[in-house]
């Protein structure tokens, strides 16, 4: 622990949020939606002792965005004089009072950032880097490029944008598939292995629009481009589709991205859902759950791989034995001072307290949704 705050409480002042809307050079295309911009909230956590945390959120729709936020404010008054170091009990606390909304979607997600900005205030207040607090000893992780290669756009940019990734140095590349001509699926995979070639990972995002005998069938026709995890085939609640889809293919099946705290990753280790488990951070309640989840993985023998928010999940990724692959997606970079350090395919921890990010004020207010 830092000088001066050994056995003190560190007290929460404050729980401040703003809305901000990130634009995207063009709408992006999925098989289950459009994504038209970025909305999200932004959250500081304040304390006693002048230390302040940060997290976020996200979803695709600005209402949707501002039920969150308020969800969000009325859990930060709650916990405002608490002990901010006493993470454990703040998580219960706002888990507790979501109990009559429910332990899933919008209650869970508005815990997530207060979560993670204390945390953020606990790795600071003790002079490590997050990942050092977690107890993790990697101090680069493998990233893939997850920000392209989607539904909208022609197999010529998908192969000149695939092989600008290699190029970079990325050892992985993700792309979206769904389209309701299958055959055009097998092409498009066809055009992206050929462009990176036999050396990079391919990952194939369903995006839930798959059933279980679709999804079978693709995943044997896929299996000649050596697809590395074949990610979210079915609606991610048909856990029992997804085992047995799981089990009727040699390519591994990846989900877990839309699915809520350890309590859900529980359920699907004993079904066989997945051969890999993606936690997200925002829909596990935050650092404190996201920990719990990849520990239920590893009772399993099982991976993980962090989706999204790269940013605070490198860092978890480095506190887990089974994680594997970290999603590159720089979605939040206009709003943070620096952009994570990518370099030769890996994504660098930085050496210094918290998780290492504040936000670029000057583009916050040029983002921000009054």
């Amino acid at each position: 622990m830092a000088s001066g705050y050994a056995g003190k409480p560190v007290r929460i002042k404050k729980v401040r949020t703003r809305f901000v809307s990130i634009p995207l050079e063009r709408p992006l295309l999925t098989a289950s939606f459009p994504i038209n911009g970025i909305d999200s909230v932004l959250v500081d956590v304040d304390t006693d002792a002048g230390v302040s945390g940060i997290g976020w959120i996200f979803a695709f729709g600005r209402k949707k965005v501002r039920g969150i936020q308020l969800m969000i404010d009325d859990l930060g008054e709650m916990l405002e004089g608490e002990d901010a170091l006493a993470i454990e009990r703040c998580w219960r606390r706002m888990w507790n009072a979501v109990t009559f909304i429910g332990h899933s979607g919008a209650a869970v997600i508005a815990m997530s950032p207060i979560d993670t900005a204390l945390w953020d205030i606990a790795a600071k207040v003790a002079g490590l880097p997050l990942y050092k607090l977690l107890g993790g000893a990697r101090e680069s992780v493998e990233a893939y490029a997850s920000q392209g290669l989607w539904l909208h756009q022609t197999v010529d940019e998908l192969q000149e944008e695939a092989a600008s990734f290699a190029a970079r140095g990325f050892k992985g590349v993700k792309m979206r598939v769904g389209k309701p001509d299958r055959e055009e699926d097998i092409a498009r995979v066809r055009a992206v292995r050929e462009a990176v070639g036999p050396g990079t990972k391919l990952m194939v995002d369903v995006n839930q629009v798959w059933d279980a005998p679709t999804a079978i069938q693709m995943g044997r026709r896929l299996e000649e481009f050596d697809v590395a995890w074949i990610e979210e085939p079915l609606p991610y609640e048909d856990l029992e589709g997804c085992a047995q889809v799981s089990r009727a293919l040699d390519t591994p099946v990846c989900t877990g991205e839309t699915n809520y705290t350890s309590q859900d990753f529980r359920r699907m280790c004993e079904l066989g859902t997945a051969d890999i488990l993606m936690p997200d951070l925002m829909r596990m309640g935050g650092v404190t759950e996201w920990m719990k989840a990849a520990r239920v993985a590893q009772a399993f023998h099982l991976p993980v791989t962090p989706h999204l928010f790269m940013e605070f999940s490198s860092h978890l990724f480095s506190a887990s034995p089974n994680a594997i692959w970290q999603e590159y997606q720089p979605w939040w970079e206009p709003v943070l001072r620096e952009p994570v350090d990518f370099r030769e395919g890996l994504i660098h921890l930085k050496p210094i307290p918290g998780a290492g990010f504040e936000w670029d004020e000057k583009a916050v207010a040029k983002y921000e949704v009054k």
